[in-house]
């Protein structure tokens, strides 16, 4: 079991069912609605820790109920929180638009937690320099995205960030992470790649001007691994999708839930996480499809068992 430190956003997440995402100007009806709580930071603790990892989580919520709310799932599933209160601004909301095949849209208001500030990441330094992993997103502020990474550096702690959304045009910060995990569009943004470019291009166009490494997500065909101006593809596991929501921050948290310090173990975390995020997707929402350690174990070994015959 890994300890790992999470800095993200936290908020209340509206899920909108639609038959297709909506048209410029055109008046689009929901079939369902649904609430729960959210925020990539957020997905990806609860995910960590239903991979049955020691986690710790830096967040920023608004005085009100659903900031509460945020505190109280978390507390209660065993993740050490850290939720700093903000008096001005009210906890974050994303609204998830979702259409019957599975794709999504999504709106995010990022309130309090875009204002978790330096000296608020400086409280949570013991938690980062015990850990062994640090992951964090670009949903909050670049200053505390830039502290809690050098705190993690001078602690000897791996620094995997998940440049998403693709906001900040800061190639130092990208390549300052041991590993980036950024997906196809977003690295399309982040490298100045054209943007006609194909998944199978990627590897050559990236191999020579990536220094870390970068896993690069690309849906349902599978992911890149670039790694010391080498490239390879890792095919995805099939399956139905329901809503995608919430698999790249499952694909996260699998990772670092594997992953050892020297990255010798790189593709068996790859293999976990893609098996994660690929469960995911066959379930509405994201906090009760996010699967457990127990269920991507159990469909490997089926997998494997059906692969042998």
């Amino acid at each position: 079991m890994s300890k790992i430190a999470i800095i993200g956003l936290s908020g209340e997440s509206i899920f909108l069912k639609l038959d297709k995402l909506p048209i410029p100007s055109v008046t689009m009806h929901a079939s369902n609605c649904h609430i729960e709580p959210g925020g990539k930071g957020f997905n990806q603790a609860i995910a960590c820790k239903k991979n049955k990892q020691d986690v710790y989580y830096l967040s920023k919520i608004g005085n009100d109920a659903y900031g509460t709310y945020c505190k109280s799932y978390m507390d209660a599933v065993g993740i050490n929180t850290k939720f700093i209160l903000d008096n001005e601004n009210k906890t974050a909301v994303a609204t998830i638009l979702t259409s019957s095949d599975g794709e999504n849209e999504v709106i995010v208001y990022s309130g309090a937690s875009n204002n978790i500030t330096t000296s608020d990441v400086k409280s949570f330094e013991t938690e980062i320099s015990n850990s062994d992993i640090l992951l964090v997103q670009y949903e909050i502020g670049i200053d505390a995205l830039k502290q809690s990474i050098k705190i993690a550096k001078e602690n000897n702690v791996l620094v995997v960030l998940n440049p998403a959304p693709a906001i900040y045009n800061d190639i130092e910060l990208l390549n300052s992470a041991d590993i980036v995990t950024p997906n196809f569009e977003e690295a399309k943004t982040l490298y100045n790649l054209d943007k006609n470019i194909k998944e199978e291009e990627l590897g050559s166009a990236l191999k020579d001007i990536i220094p870390n490494v970068a896993v690069i997500t690309l849906g349902s065909k599978g992911c890149l691994l670039i790694n010391n101006h080498d490239y390879k593809y890792y095919k995805a596991y099939h399956v139905d999708a329901v809503d995608t929501t919430g698999a790249g921050d499952t694909f996260n948290a699998g990772l670092v839930s594997i992953i050892n310090r020297d990255l010798s173990n790189i593709e068996e975390a790859i293999n976990y996480a893609s098996i994660a995020a690929s469960l995911s997707v066959t379930k509405p929402y994201v906090m009760e499809s996010i699967p457990t350690f127990d269920e991507v174990k159990k469909f490997q070994q089926l997998y494997n068992l059906k692969e042998k015959k």
